[in-house]
């Protein structure tokens, strides 16, 4: 770790605003990506941010060094936003896939397929396929770590996980027959 992050940190700890807003202003960017992933629109988003930035002002003395800060700043956002998610208990709200309605995925015909299209998909995902699909496919968690996090059982998950996956295929589909 350079001398200059080692400095931002050490700032943060000591609760100079100056430097909150620094490290703030430095990873913004690539932990609001990570909230969108778990929200399911922009406000919530935000909330995740404004809540994981003041988990991370609270709990950065936990950094030890030995990798990388964003992947730590990461790591943190991703439990904050479980645990905000976890408040609203979604897995007892994921509906079953072959019960969920045709017309509630809300696309505009002429759209193409890219991140931001995708972002749209996931996040009208049901709340607990979401973050099922989150932790598995974009942070690489394995079945039985994401089990234990969500206090369910592996099976469970995988089942979470296949029905997000058929989920997102069929609005995909849907989205390029109808561009």
């Amino acid at each position: 770790m350079d001398a200059t992050l080692k400095s931002l940190l050490a700032g943060c700890q000591k609760g100079d605003s100056g430097a909150q807003r620094r490290l703030f202003e430095q990873f913004k960017t690539p932990l609001f990506a990570v909230c969108q992933r778990y929200a399911r629109d922009r406000p919530e988003a935000q909330d995740m941010l404004q809540e994981a930035f003041l988990v991370i002002y609270r709990d950065l003395g936990q950094y030890r060094g030995d990798g990388a800060l964003e992947a730590w700043l990461c790591r943190v956002t991703v439990r904050v936003a479980l645990q905000m998610l976890r408040r609203r208990n979604p897995l007892r709200s994921a509906e079953d896939y072959n019960d969920l309605p045709h017309d509630t995925f809300d696309f505009v015909p002429d759209q193409e397929l890219n991140n931001e299209a995708i972002l749209r998909m996931v996040q009208q995902l049901p709340p607990g396929y979401r973050m099922v699909f989150n932790l598995h496919c974009m942070e690489a968690w394995p079945y039985h770590e994401i089990a234990a996090e969500l206090g369910i059982n592996e099976s469970s998950v995988r089942s979470q996980y296949t029905r997000a996956c058929k989920q997102l295929r069929t609005m995909i589909e849907r989205l390029l027959i109808v561009a």
